[in-house]
């Protein structure tokens, strides 16, 4: 429910989330004159915070990074996107990976530094992080319920002081729950005005204001990250794509080729065992003797 009484009265979360944008608003402007940079994924978040974005009255563009992972679904649907909301004026880039000064994709970076998986997710900082907001005060989607982690965390500002001093916000009724993050390294500030949100909530304001979704979602797909992401169920996915897979086992040979220490210590004769062994999750979750460090995988 968007709408509902708690015993701190009622809470609407649409006005909260207006809130936390204007509340930042005159910063933005005075950082950049744009305003708010929006973070797109292609995600049902994302439609939320453009949407809230416009009802808020805030200055803003759009923003959305191509991993060259994405799915084409997504890339279809972004680039749909794109265009609606040019039509309505509103500033909206496609911008694509850089590594050292250079265009780069998914399957260049793997022949450099290996499989990405849940522990060495360089993907995400390359491909994403990297690409925009620097210097900016950008807007995410990112929600407490999406991961257990961030729901333990809680609110968390961190302070551009020069060290890693953090406030905590541990009550969930406090006025000043919406996150708001420093990166002191790209001096990049990211507020993020639905963390607090549950899936109910986001799906309920699609419905209330008749917002388009990544059609992915009525194919039955939670997440609509990279195309074979260690993060979701990546084997079935790769199998319904089959043109992703052969990528990945591509890079993965590329990548053996430039390390024969790699075939040495661990017995891949090419590729495609790799791949198999990436695929089926045996780099997933902890470290242990058998499995790729950061010095084999990050061969640059």
């Amino acid at each position: 429910m968007l709408v509902e009484n708690t015993l701190f009265g009622e809470l609407d979360r649409v006005q909260t989330a207006i809130s936390r944008l204007k509340l930042f608003n005159d910063m933005a402007v005075k950082n950049h004159p744009n305003g708010f940079l929006v973070l797109d994924s292609g995600g049902k978040d994302s439609d939320v915070i453009k949407q809230l974005a416009l009802l808020s009255g805030v200055r803003f563009e759009i923003v959305h990074c191509h991993t060259t992972a994405d799915h084409p679904v997504t890339v279809q649907y972004v680039r749909q996107e794109q265009c609606r909301w040019q039509a309505m004026g509103i500033p909206y880039t496609i911008q694509y990976p850089m590594y050292k000064g250079k265009r780069t994709s998914m399957w260049e970076l793997i022949a450099l530094k290996g499989a990405p998986n849940k522990i060495m997710r360089w993907c995400c900082h390359i491909l994403k992080e990297q690409s925009a907001g620097a210097g900016r005060y950008t807007v995410t989607g990112v929600r407490w319920a999406e991961s257990i982690k961030r729901a333990r965390t809680r609110a968390a500002y961190e302070l551009p002081s020069g060290g890693r001093e953090r406030i905590k916000l541990n009550n969930d009724n406090d006025a000043r729950r919406c996150l708001l993050e420093h990166c002191m390294q790209k001096g990049q500030t990211v507020v993020n005005p639905i963390i607090d949100w549950r899936d109910s909530d986001v799906w309920d304001f699609h419905t209330q204001y008749g917002l388009n979704h990544n059609p992915l979602y009525d194919k039955g797909y939670r997440r609509v990250g990279c195309v074979g992401c260690p993060m979701g169920h990546h084997r079935e996915e790769l199998e319904e794509n089959p043109q992703y897979k052969m990528l990945y086992i591509h890079a993965f040979q590329r990548f053996l080729d430039r390390r024969p220490d790699v075939i040495q210590k661990y017995g891949w004769k090419n590729g495609e065992e790799l791949y198999e062994w990436w695929v089926n999750g045996k780099a997933l979750d902890r470290p242990d003797p058998d499995q790729l460090s950061w010095d084999d995988m990050d061969g640059i």
